[in-house]
């Protein structure tokens, strides 16, 4: 049985000296090109990292190029044109009946299929997939296609991790958050996965027919050290299944790390530095390294530890508050890391949790800024935290805080829009909160600036958590002198179980389909005319696609931004009715020169 030892003399390269003793004829058939076994590094693993760089160069060109574009383009008819196509290819996707489910963007579909087709040409496309070795003629040990396929894998694996990691070069340069990458951190796995299933079977074939399968077994270190990496590799590729993973998340993410460095170190023993293999070693570790401690040195150096406070709301939600001196953008989020032993193996890892307060400047209110979360408790942390503050009402734990990332790009000014329209469902109302803020602070800081059009709409299962939203707006709306005529605030109770009686007024009884009024006034400002009220509709869910569809055809509005947080269903409808808009920018049929639109799904 061999033993992962590497050849000696160990060198950064190896050989690439090459002694054919074939026929001059069979030696150039040999040499060619997508044949020859000593170039296949620079043939197929090089040709992998250009199509993969030039990808990422394509989308760093586009961002610069929104980043720093004159305004006088912007608002030109092709810019605005051009700007609705991407976002169309960026927003609409396609339902999936029989999974239950919808698919990625369009664009995203897009980016997939030509990675496809690249990888299938690069794997597939030259011949022979075999040699044609004979008793007397023997053109090598390695079939072909196991040769190209291992190094097209190989040469995946520094974007697979870069992919991976929350502080990444790839979303410093593309402008892409890392939790919308993780599309392609999937992807170039299940892809290094396949490739790697085609580098292994040929060599299998090809032994069991020479009939010495067993002696290479046994004497061959690579062969069983190829199996030890493609044991946790495909662990870690069936585990990643959204299927499983959701179902299954705090197992997988407990073993997640484990795997993967099982995997990094037999797959490294398994290349045994042959040509240029150990240069997407050293890759993967410089991209990975340099991420983890760009991460670890904001953690523990810059924002330190703080104090949690965790609070049980009438509702049944879970609040956090962290005094903090971090800074933050709206809809961002970061990952806590709780110390107390109370959260069980919980707090040997971070959990993200989106920040639903915005932030303010300590100068101008004497008091450190506060970072707020609403957390339902469900399973694993939540449910841990759940139980904290069931044995008592509020507590404090010491905690670590890693980001903020993702939120509305730097580069969207707020100010520039005259509607905008919040969606949400569940927990997913908290993140509206800070949109919310900063867009009536945005426009409370310049009086002169047209008033924008507010549009609410909040989806919850249960009255109490309508009313702590109800609540919370109102706490809002209450620091800003708006326009009553401005801000449009629909709640939806989709269960149809009878409301209790509020503080005054008759009670709210369950409907199909027909608005009900909340007896008390939603906001703190003056009531609505009975032409224009707050509604609460019982038994139902909001319409989608006619709320955005009616806000395009509005005289009224020409940029207008959209922003959700909820389950799955609601996030699909949203993407595809903002989608629609965008063919009317594109089409010139409504007055609308701008749609925006940002996500927050409730998982990755």
């Amino acid at each position: 049985m061999g033993l992962p030892w590497l050849d000696q003399p160990v060198m950064l390269h190896s050989s690439r000296a090459d002694d054919c003793t074939l026929t001059p004829e069979q030696c150039a058939y040999r040499h060619g090109h997508w044949r020859y076994w000593y170039q296949s590094d620079h043939v197929y693993a090089l040709n992998t990292i250009y199509f993969l760089c030039a990808t990422v160069g394509v989308f760093t060109i586009l961002h610069l190029i929104s980043k720093h574009t004159p305004l006088s383009l912007r608002r030109s008819t092709v810019w605005r044109q051009s700007t609705a196509a991407g976002r169309y290819l960026t927003y609409k996707c396609f339902q999936l009946p029989v999974l239950r489910s919808c698919t990625y963007s369009l664009g995203v579909i897009l980016l997939v299929l030509i990675g496809t087709a690249f990888f299938l040409g690069m794997t597939l496309g030259p011949q022979p997939y075999y040699w044609p070795n004979t008793t007397t003629v023997s053109y090598g040990g390695s079939p072909p296609i196991a040769t190209r396929s291992g190094w097209i894998a190989l040469a995946l694996l520094p974007f697979v991790l870069a992919l991976s990691a929350k502080a990444n070069l790839i979303s410093a340069l593309t402008g892409v958050p890392h939790e919308k990458l993780q599309i392609f951190h999937h992807w170039t796995s299940y892809a290094m996965f396949v490739l790697a299933l085609v580098h292994t079977f040929p060599f299998i074939v090809y032994h069991i027919d020479k009939g010495d399968m067993v002696e290479q077994w046994k004497t061959e270190v690579t062969y069983w050290t190829g199996v030890a990496a493609l044991v946790p590799q495909a662990y870690l590729t069936l585990m990643s299944l959204p299927a499983i993973r959701n179902r299954f998340y705090e197992f997988f993410k407990a073993t997640h790390f484990l795997a993967a460095l099982l995997f990094i170190i037999f797959f490294f023993l398994h290349c045994d530095f042959r040509l240029t293999s150990w240069d997407y070693f050293i890759a993967t570790g410089a991209i990975y390294l340099l991420s983890l401690c760009i991460s670890n040195i904001r953690t523990y150096f810059i924002h330190g530890r703080h104090t949690a406070i965790i609070e049980q709301l009438p509702c049944g939600l879970v609040r956090i508050r962290i005094p903090t001196i971090m800074t933050w953008r709206p809809g961002q989020h970061v990952f806590v890391r709780f110390l107390s032993l109370q959260q069980g193996i919980h707090c040997f890892s971070a959990h993200p949790f989106t920040i639903c307060s915005l932030y303010h400047d300590p100068e101008q209110t004497g008091k450190a800024p506060e970072l707020t979360f609403y957390i339902k408790p469900r399973r694993g942390l939540t449910a841990s935290l759940g139980n904290t503050v069931l044995e008592k009402s509020s507590s404090s734990e010491t905690v670590f805080l890693e980001g903020p990332y993702g939120g509305i790009s730097e580069s969207t000014n707020l100010a520039r829009f005259d509607t905008f329209i919040l969606i949400t469902g569940g927990t997913g109302g908290g993140f509206s909160l800070p949109i919310l803020e900063e867009a009536l602070r945005t426009y409370h800081q310049q009086p002169t600036k047209h008033t924008p059009t507010i549009q609410l709409y909040f989806a919850t299962r249960t009255h109490t958590l309508a009313d702590w939203y109800r609540e919370e707006i109102k706490s809002k709306l209450a620091a800003y002198n708006i326009p009553d005529d401005k801000i449009y605030l629909h709640i939806h109770i989709t269960s149809s179980t009878l409301l209790p009686t509020p503080a005054s007024g008759s009670p709210l009884l369950p409907s199909s389909g027909e608005k009900e009024r909340y007896p008390d006034s939603i906001h703190h400002v003056p009531s609505k005319t009975d032409s224009n009220p707050d509604t609460v509709q019982v038994g139902s869910r909001p319409d989608i696609a006619g709320i955005i569809a009616a806000s395009t055809t509005s005289p009224t509005a020409r940029h207008i931004a959209i922003f959700t947080c909820g389950p799955a269903s609601m996030i699909h409808d949203v993407r595809n009715a903002a989608a629609e808009a965008q063919r009317q920018v594109i089409q010139k049929t409504s007055s609308v020169e701008e749609v925006y639109l940002h996500t927050e799904p409730f998982s990755w």
